[in-house]
């Protein structure tokens, strides 16, 4: 059924959308009465400002359609068939007609089609292709080979009709919107330049071209062509320029955009004084270039620092730097962004430490965004004397000044420099701790999977807690604000197959701990390679080793203080899990907040040791390769495991805390003071 509308198009520019006014008269669908009531509405309007445009959910309008049915009068819970808007009116082989409005369905949900019946030249033209459709309020049709082919060989526009149809599955009729149109087709198009914005900007900025008749996506390239003179500011010279290609992103027949990398007049301030061209390249037919604008004035700005954050940082930190004219880090366009920082470093020991002229140093930025921002981590690496190196070693104060220093093939460049102070504070080794999904499911196996929450919390205070002499943080977020963190991942079971309760798989002893971002978890080939087991982390279910009966004395760490404590909760040792709330209430409620304080504990502690490990420990005198202390000492945490009994890691009668010993204490104390 075709629904006759009264459409009016807006007064606009050649090429661009046309948008349409609905008689109200015309309003009312004759079968609308028949559909199922209690169904969203099929005639429900949504106002333009306050509607999203987003792909269709199938599921969710298989959904509906099941829930409200199908009648021949129309597919309940979609929208009317509305055009409200369409363009442009000159069309080109390989460009689209675009429509807007609503009820547009995707191909899973049924078909659209679009028609063009009228005349051009005097001959008859019906055709009908497919619509793609980007979501319910847009459709497009790319014009095809067909279609110009029966339209291009005529001066005069097509005229006629243009008919949306769509068809929805499981229902029997077809809905349509039709619309008069007029419409050239053309081969290729002579553009117009009539103006580049701003006339000031700096490397990198996107610059506007004003025109008219530039081809869209799909239709061929515009491209702007300059011809004239760079008179660079800074050194003082004139570069002459002829024939700087630029190819345009197009937005509109009116409106192109174009980047000004370096490629285009370099990377120095200046100005461009000459003249602009357009030219518009279609397959198939010739150039059509556009009169020449003469008088171009185009002044490139020095790139400049504007800003420095934050004022405090440390080693592995992000720090971000904003400004305007920064070229991105491109091996093959040549170009990169340097951060010189000239002034003076004064460590918290009070030596100052000199970076003026050949010493000055360089940040190399990791992540630029766009021309204005980018991130440079305070990294510090190994130098060619094997000495630690890099801004964030030594805690201290720089006072200077930053600048953009810039880079494009032979050429450099200093830009406008930002005096600022940074405190380098002291590292902090940041831990994250990383629960997998298997950690969370061992939790049934104590019976305390609803008291998972609370065992997670004692294990973060525990680990803490232990390293609360040292600037070591652990944390349960991934950091955002940190580039290099290390991280201990906890699992249920042990996938090395031997019932470890935790493993530092990292290669090699990390003394003095170079690497600030370990990862003690999953798979290390190089570690299996060297006979070690693969798999690092901390493994939950081990620690059911503990229990005499479920161990069946395959441990000699197993003590019936574990059976006495957790014998209420473990399925397999007879008990009943916790239920939700009973740690705030009830009659166990005592006896399950041991178990949640007890079993942090021994996973904390068990992380606390492991993480230990990666940090370079136990740095035994005159014993340094030694990765345990040696021997049975009173509560020393970075014992070997079989001297760690279990009433010691669990604080139970009077045992415990677990402490670093002496030289383990100032070994942590050299390399993470807290400051």
């Amino acid at each position: 059924m075709t629904r006759t509308w009264a459409t009016t198009p807006y007064q606009s520019a050649p090429g661009s959308r046309h948008e349409l006014r609905q008689n109200p008269s015309h309003h009312t669908n004759p079968i609308q009465a028949s559909w199922p009531r209690g169904c969203i509405s099929r005639g429900a309007r949504y106002t333009r400002a306050m509607k999203v445009r987003q792909s269709f959910t199938l599921v969710f309008l298989w959904a509906l359609l099941a829930a409200c049915g199908t009648e021949e009068g129309g597919p309940a819970g979609i929208a009317d068939l509305v055009i409200t808007s369409w363009g442009p009116d000159t069309l080109l082989q390989g460009g689209r007609l675009e429509l807007e409005g609503e009820g547009f369905v995707p191909a899973q949900l049924g078909t659209m089609t679009i028609r063009l019946q009228g005349e051009i030249g005097g001959k008859k033209v019906d055709h009908t292709a497919p619509l793609v459709v980007g979501d319910d309020t847009l459709a497009w049709w790319e014009v095809d080979s067909d279609f110009i082919a029966q339209t291009i060989a005529y001066e005069t526009p097509f005229s006629g009709t243009l008919t949306v149809s769509r068809k929805v599955l499981g229902y029997s009729g077809t809905d349509k919107f039709s619309l008069n149109v007029n419409l050239s087709v053309r081969r290729n198009l002579t553009p117009t330049l009539t103006g580049i914005t701003p006339d000031g900007v700096y490397v990198g900025d996107s610059l506007q071209v004003q025109a008219t008749d530039l081809l869209l996506p799909g239709e061929g390239q515009s491209l702007l062509v300059l011809n004239g003179e760079f008179i660079v500011a800074s050194p003082p010279m004139t570069k002459p320029l002829h024939g700087v290609v630029i190819p345009l992103t197009v937005e509109s027949r009116t409106r192109g955009t174009f980047a000004l990398a370096p490629d285009k007049f370099g990377i120095n301030p200046g100005d461009f004084v000459g003249e602009g061209v357009l030219e518009n390249y279609t397959p198939g037919a010739e150039a059509a270039p556009s009169a020449p604008l003469d008088d171009l004035n185009i002044h490139v700005y020095s790139p400049i620092i504007d800003q420095f954050s934050p004022e405090v940082v440390r080693r592995g930190q992000r720090v971000h730097i904003s400004g305007r004219g920064f070229v991105p880090t491109d091996a093959v366009g040549e170009s990169a962004t340097l951060i010189q920082l000239e002034g003076i470093f004064q460590t918290s020991a009070g030596k100052d430490i000199s970076y003026q002229g050949k010493n000055a140093m360089l940040l190399f930025p990791e992540n630029i965004e766009g021309n204005t921002d980018l991130e440079v981590i305070l990294r510090v690496t190994v130098g060619v004397g094997g000495q630690l190196e890099g801004l964030g070693l030594v805690p201290g104060t720089f006072s200077g000044t930053a600048y953009p220093e810039l880079f494009f093939g032979s050429e450099s460049f200093v830009g406008q420099g930002l005096d600022f102070s940074l405190t380098v504070a002291p590292q902090l080794q940041v831990v994250y701790v990383k629960f997998l999904p298997s950690f969370d499911e061992s939790f049934y196996a104590f019976g305390l999977h609803e008291t998972r929450t609370e065992v997670k919390e004692r294990i973060i205070a525990r680990c803490n807690r232990d390293y609360s002499a040292f600037n070591v943080d652990f944390v349960v977020e991934r950091p955002t604000d940190y580039a290099e963190y290390s991280v201990i991942e906890l699992s249920g079971q042990d996938p090395n197959g031997a019932n470890l309760l935790g493993l530092d798989n990292t290669t090699g002893k990390d003394t003095n701990n170079l690497r600030f971002n370990d990862v003690v978890g999953g798979k290390n080939a190089e570690t299996e390679e060297q006979g070690y087991y693969a798999y690092g982390g901390v493994f939950l279910e081990s620690f059911l080793m503990f229990s005499p009966t479920i161990s069946k004395g395959k441990t000699a760490l197993a003590s019936p203080r574990f059976d006495q404590i957790f014998v209420p909760f473990v399925p397999e040792l007879g008990g009943s899990p916790a239920e939700p709330g009973e740690l705030n209430g009830g009659p166990r409620a005592p006896q399950l907040q041991e178990a949640v304080r007890v079993l942090g504990n021994l996973v904390g502690g068990t992380v606390a040791h492991e993480i230990g490990h990666s940090l370079g420990l136990a740095m035994v005198p005159s014993h340094e390769a030694e990765y345990h202390n040696l021997g049975d000492n009173p509560a020393w945490l970075m014992d070997a495991g079989n001297y760690r009994p279990f009433v010691e890691r669990a604080e139970v009668d009077g045992e415990g805390p677990e402490v670093f010993s002496p030289y383990n204490f100032d070994y942590l104390n050299d390399i993470l003071p807290k400051g």
